[in-house]
Parts: C-alpha cells; structure tokens; sequence
C-alpha cells in the first residue's frame, strides 16, 4: 500500500510539471488586424441606452399666436416687460407699415417649463384673437440615440488613439489616422445635432404676430376738382411748349446749315437766270 501511494504522488507531479511547461501560443496580430478588430467591437457595442441610465422623455414645443391690438405700440412695451419674468427672451423681431395697419412679428424663446405659462399670458392680450396653435414634438429616440452615437464613437476615438500610440510602419500611422479623422468629423456631425436638438428641447418656441389697423383719412391730393384740372392741363401744355423750344433750340446748327443751304440755292438760280 505504501508503495501504491508513492506511484500516486509521483504521476500526480509529473503531470503538474508538463502543465506548467505548455504555453499558450500568441499569434502575431498586424495593425490591419487590430484596427479590424477595434471595427469589430465598435459594431458589437449596443446602439441603445444602457439599462441603467434613466430615461427622461425629451419634447420640442412650438406655439404661435396672431391677434389684433388697439394699441400696438402700449402691447409691444408691455410684451418686452414681461418676457423677463418668464426668462424668455426675443430672439427675432420684424415691423411692417403700411396705410392700412401695423404689424408686429417676433420670435420669442422661453425655457420649456414656462412655455405653458407664457403662451398662456401673451394669448390673454389684444382686442381679438385670429389664431393661436401649439404644438408638441417627442424626440426623445432621437435624443438618445444621438447621445449614444457621440459616446461609441468617442471610445472607437480613444481606441484608435492606443493604435497610434503603437503603430511603427508608416503605412499603419497614416491608415490610422485616416480613420481617426474620419472618426472625428462623425463626432463633430453628431454633436453639432445633438446640441441643436438639446437647444430646442431646452427653449421653445413661440411665434408672435399682433397688427393695428390704421384708422381711414381721407386724402384730398388724391382727389382734384374741374377747375385744378384745367388749370393742370394748361400748366401741363405750357410746359410742354417750352421743352418743344428747347428742343428746337438744341438744334440751332442744323437749322443754320439749312438756312444756309436756302440761301445759296436761290443765290445760284438767280445768277444762271441773269446769264441765260
């Protein structure tokens, strides 16, 4: 029995040596490969939201208002001072006069969660409202996805930054660093729509347009009686007689030649008749 166990012991540490003289083989990976695989990973890694980040729904609101004011100028001043208590601001402004009316149009900006409060407020002013519209716009996939978009290709950056660190041959560094640039201009594509879209989710929109209609006023220069007529015309007709003049005026050489040219032709008629 104790000649069984020493066996036992001595298979047991052999076999524990040759274990631990096999190792595993490393092949040699290229920057092509790496860069393929670096590719690779990047497609694997899911396009949603991680499961423990929070959801919040993202919206876009844009409203609009139109109504007529009977006292355009007393509502302007009265809209800028009450832009500021809601943090809202106008980001566009535009006047047009006409004989008819006056028309205000402006594009204000408030933060979302006064939008409800503001559009509220502005639709109380005015004689009569002529129309009024809000509209609310879910973009929360597209918020999130952008998001995710910008953070994936952030860490292909990095990962392609580590090759860059590595690479040697000058074929890999400039292959690299197309990718890398490639890369980059995606991220500044997709964060220049990520923050318009978190501007829009952030301030909404409100369209602004209030008009005065003008009171009539009878123009009388517009209008004239049968004796300024005449006397319109006569003046019309004197006028016309002095550009006549002024005209014949300009043109004193051609009449002097043919008043010239008169002259000799008579001259030489009267002489071939005396010498007939």
């Amino acid at each position: 029995m104790r000649y069984l166990l020493i066996i036992a012991l001595l298979v047991l540490a052999f076999s524990c040596d040759n274990r631990s003289n096999k190792r595993p083989e490393t092949p040699d990976t290229g920057f092509s490969e790496m860069m393929d695989v670096t590719a690779t990973k990047q497609a694997a890694q899911p396009t949603g939201e991680p499961v423990a980040e929070q959801v919040t729904k993202k919206v876009v609101k844009t409203g609009g208002i139109e109504f007529q004011s009977d006292d355009i100028e007393a509502d302007y001043l009265t809209i800028r001072e009450l832009l500021p208590q809601y943090q809202a601001y106008i980001e566009n402004e535009n006047q047009y006069k006409s004989d008819q009316r006056i028309d205000y149009r402006l594009t204000i900006r408030v933060p979302s969660h006064r939008y409800d409060t503001l559009y509220g407020s502005l639709a109380s002013f005015g004689v009569r409202v002529d129309n009024k519209y809000s509209n609310i716009e879910d973009v929360t996939e597209q918020y999130y996805d952008l998001k995710t978009r910008i953070k994936n290709k952030k860490a292909l950056e990095d990962r392609y930054v580590q090759l860059l660190d590595q690479a040697t041959e000058v074929k890999d560094i400039l292959e690299i660093e197309k990718n890398l640039n490639a890369v980059r201009t995606e991220i500044e594509r997709f964060e220049g729509q990520f923050n318009y879209l978190s501007k829009q989710v952030s301030l909404s929109t409100i369209n602004l347009t209030f008009y005065e209609v003008l009171p009539y006023v009878y123009d009388a220069s517009q209008r004239k009686g049968f004796g300024a007529r005449i006397l319109s015309a006569l003046n019309n007709g004197w006028q016309s007689f002095l550009s006549f003049t002024v005209a014949l005026i300009s043109l004193w050489p051609f009449l002097f030649l043919i008043v010239a040219g008169v002259y000799l032709i008579r001259k030489v008629k009267q002489t071939w008749k005396k010498n007939k």
